[in-house]
This record gives structure tokens, C-alpha cells and sequence, in this order.
């Protein structure tokens, strides 16, 4: 709406007021976001049903994560997802098998997960089976071993960059500085732990620049307690 306002503005007066009724839009629903701290979700009958038809008609490795993660989160079936995303296994689906690994962690078998995880012929190299084993490692306390995997993550991730949501290339990105962002900031808290202060403070900065909601910035290892 806020687009075609701007476009209808731009066409009868000038780009000047077009960009503002642009930005004020732009600011009014991010407010409209922040304030609305609840949401209704769908019916669960309807869910399964829209689930069930989706999984019918493509099984990619995103909607085959997006499956598992709403019987995880929304039906409360773990048994179910981990069950699915073990069936799929063999493939070393990046995006499979970090889903996997989440679903594990939450349920306390962070062995098994880590296992799945260095048992992935990618683990070395993929940055989002990197970052995965620096959670679980940072998780059970090997901070210095998480850092490490943290480093590697962000230096792969310049280079072959995540796995395809299936979202728009607009939201993709947007998803890509973001969950970078997070990496810089739990590596800059890897620091903290480390007592490598000038350290954290540049991965704080990093992450920073990757993100326009200034609530999230982290500036000091005090926002990480």
C-alpha cells in the first residue's frame, strides 16, 4: 500500500514527496510492528491440511525443514519431526541437517547432535553447519573450540553463503545479514568469555553494521548477561 502510495505521489507532484510518504509509511509500520506483540496463528486442522498438501507437491530440503520445524513448534511432535528429518539424512542436506541438530539441542541430546553434525561430509566447510557446531560447542562450554568454528563459519559464508530459504531474493538477504550479524555478535560473546576485549569489540561492530534495527546493536559484553 505504502509502494503504491509513494508511486501515485511521484506520478502527480515530484520524487521529493514520493520518498517522504515513502519513509513515513515505512516508519509508521514498523511501529504498527513493534506494537503489535501478538499474532493469531491459523487453525491447527488447517495447518496440517495446508502441511500435508505442501509436502505432497514439493519435497525440497526447505520445505522438508519447514515441515519438521512446524511439528516441532506448533504440534508439539518431536518425535514426528526428528523421525522425518532422519529419513532424509543420507541426502547431507546443509539445511536438513542443521534443522536436525536444533530440534536435538532443545531436546537435550546435545551428543547425538554434534555427532550428526561431524558426521556430515560438509561440516568443514557449509557456514551453517559450521555456526551449528559452534551453538552446540559454545552450549557445553568450549568456548574457544566454538570461537573457532564461529571464524570459519564467517569466512565461508563470504564465499558460498547460506543455504536458499526458497524466500524471495529480497528476503534472502535480508536473512543472510542477519543471521551473519548473530554469528559476529556470538563470536564477539566467545570473546567476552575468552577475556579478548578488543576482539569482542570489533565482532560487536561487525554485526552491527550488518543491521538497521539499532535494538539489536550489542556494544559491550555486559548486553550479552
Amino acid at each position: 500500500f505504502t509502494t503504491l502510495v509513494g508511486a501515485i505521489t511521484f506520478w502527480f507532484f515530484s520524487l521529493y514527496w514520493a520518498l517522504l510518504v515513502l519513509g513515513v509509511g515505512l516508519c509508521l509500520s514498523y511501529i504498527a510492528m513493534l506494537k503489535k506483540k501478538t499474532f493469531s496463528p491459523p487453525a491447527k486442522a488447517l495447518t496440517a491440511q495446508r502441511m500435508a498438501h505442501e509436502i505432497s507437491q514439493d519435497t525440497s530440503p526447505e520445505s522438508i525443514a519447514r515441515f519438521a520445524c512446524q511439528l516441532y513448534y506448533y504440534f508439539h511432535e518431536p518425535t514426528q519431526a526428528i523421525s522425518l528429518l532422519e529419513k532424509f539424512l543420507p541426502s547431507h542436506d546443509p539445511l536438513l541437517c542443521t534443522t536436525l541438530t536444533d530440534i536435538l539441542l532443545k531436546e537435550g541430546k546435545t551428543s547425538r547432535a554434534l555427532y550428526i553434525l561431524r558426521e556430515n561430509p560438509f561440516a568443514l566447510e557449509d557456514p551453517l553447519l559450521l555456526a551449528t557446531q559452534g551453538h552446540i560447542l559454545l552450549h557445553i562450554g568450549k568456548i574457544r573450540e566454538a570461537a573457532n568454528m564461529y571464524e570459519r563459519s564467517l569466512r565461508f559464508a563470504k564465499l558460498k553463503g547460506f543455504p536458499s530459504s526458497g524466500a524471495h531474493w529480497f528476503t534472502r538477504k535480508l536473512l543472510t545479514l542477519s543471521y551473519i550479524a548473530s554469528i559476529h555478535h556470538t563470536l564477539a560473546d566467545c570473546y567476552c568469555l575468552l577475556e579478548d576485549l578488543p576482539g569482542a569489540k570489533r565482532q560487536y561492530r561487525a554485526g552491527n553494521l550488518l543491521l538497521f534495527d539499532v535494538s539489536l546493536w550489542r556494544h559491550t559484553c555486559e548486553d550479552s548477561l
